[in-house]
C-alpha cells in the first residue's frame, strides 16, 4: 500500500480477522477507551486527537485508498501508537466490529451532505445508522457532526433525536475550535460558517450484524468439465436484502481450477472478491480465495452455496 513495515499495524484488515466484533485490547494491546472518526481525509484530526489524548484509543473507517495512505503516512510522521485505520464503510464497520456499549466516542468532520433529494438515501444519520450508534455508544457518550452545511446539521440532528435514542445538547457555530482539518481550512477561506452539531446517547438499541469469521466452502460431489464453469458467468441472484452476480471467469495455468469474480450486495454494503473453484478427489471445492477476501456475510455465504448448487445441476 505504500507504508513503511513500521506502520503495517496501523492498517487493519478486519475482512480476514476470525472473529468479529474483536476484543479491542488484543488489537491495540492495552485497555482504553475508544473513539470512532467516520471519514478521517488525510488523517489530520486523528493525528492531532491522538497526540492530546494519549489514554485514549482511535479507529477511523474512510474508503478511499488515497486516504488510507495518506493518513498512514502522517501517522508515522507523528509518532503515534494509539491508532489504527481500516478502508470500510463506516455504517457497517462501526455495527460490524464493535460490541454493544464499547464505544466512547464518534465523530465525523465534513461528511458529504448529498444534498440532492433522490441521493438523500446516501446521507450519513439514517435512522439504521442512527440505531448502530444508540447499540456501540456507552451510555450518556456523545456524537459530534461537524459540517458547513447548516440545513444538514439540523437534520442529522433530528435523525438522531426521531427515534428516542439521542439528545441534542448542543448546535452551534463551530467558531475557531473545530477540528482543524484541510476542508476546514478551505471553507473558512471561502467565508463560510462551520456548524458543530454534539448528541448525547440517553437510549440503548440493538443491532443485528451479519459477518462472521468463518470461512464459507461448498463441495459439489461429480465432476463438472471447465465448460460448465465458463457458463457461471452472467449467473445471479437476487433477494430482499441482498444480491450477487458473477461477472467473469478465470482459469488456472495448472489447468484444475478457475477463478469466479463476483459482486455482492447486503442492503447498502458492496463487496468484490473471488470464488476458487477447484477439482477434488471427490469432485469439485467451491470456496473464497484468499486473494481478496470479503467480510463473510450472509450475500457471501449465498454466493459460495448457490455456485456449489449451480454446478451440481449443470448451469444457471
Amino acid at each position: 500500500m505504500g507504508v513503511s513495515t513500521s506502520l503495517a499495524r496501523s492498517v487493519l484488515r478486519p475482512e480476514s480477522w476470525l472473529h468479529i466484533p474483536p476484543d479491542w485490547r488484543d488489537v491495540f494491546g492495552r485497555s482504553a477507551p475508544l473513539a470512532v472518526e467516520i471519514g478521517f481525509g488525510n488523517g489530520e484530526y486523528l493525528a492531532r486527537m491522538a497526540n492530546e489524548w494519549p489514554g485514549w484509543d482511535f479507529i477511523g473507517f474512510d474508503v478511499t485508498l488515497t486516504c488510507v495512505e495518506n493518513a498512514a503516512r502522517r501517522l508515522e510522521r507523528s509518532g503515534v501508537g494509539n491508532v489504527r485505520l481500516a478502508r470500510l464503510d463506516a455504517r457497517f464497520g462501526l455495527r460490524e466490529l464493535f460490541a454493544e456499549d464499547s464505544v466512547g466516542m464518534v465523530y465525523a468532520n465534513f461528511p458529504c451532505p448529498w444534498p440532492k433529494a433522490r441521493h438523500a438515501h446516501r446521507r450519513l444519520f439514517r435512522p439504521e445508522f442512527v440505531q448502530t450508534l444508540a447499540a456501540v455508544l456507552e451510555e450518556n457518550r456523545e456524537v459530534r457532526l461537524v459540517t458547513d452545511v447548516d440545513w444538514y446539521a439540523r437534520e442529522a440532528g433530528e435523525a438522531l433525536e426521531q427515534q428516542g435514542l439521542f439528545t441534542v445538547i448542543g448546535l452551534r457555530t463551530a467558531d475557531d475550535n473545530g477540528p482543524a482539518t484541510r476542508y476546514e481550512r478551505k471553507w473558512r477561506l471561502e467565508g463560510r460558517q462551520i456548524w458543530e452539531l454534539v448528541a448525547r446517547c440517553r437510549a440503548r438499541a440493538t443491532v443485528c450484524r451479519i459477518s462472521e469469521g468463518r470461512m464459507p466452502h461448498a463441495i459439489v460431489h461429480r465432476h463438472v468439465s471447465w465448460t460448465e464453469v465458463d457458463e457461471l458467468a452472467g449467473c445471479k441472484e437476487s433477494w430482499s436484502d441482498g444480491a450477487f452476480v458473477v461477472r467473469e471467469v478465470f482459469h488456472g495455468a495448472d489447468g484444475k481450477s478457475a477463478l469466479l469474480r463476483v459482486f455482492s450486495t447486503d442492503g447498502e454494503f458492496q463487496q468484490h472478491y473471488f470464488l476458487l473453484v477447484a477439482r477434488a478427489h471427490y469432485g469439485m471445492l467451491v470456496k473464497l480465495d484468499g486473494t481478496a477476501l470479503p467480510f463473510r456475510t450472509p450475500a457471501v455465504r449465498r454466493s459460495v452455496a448457490e455456485v456449489a448448487t449451480l454446478l451440481h445441476k449443470g448451469g444457471c
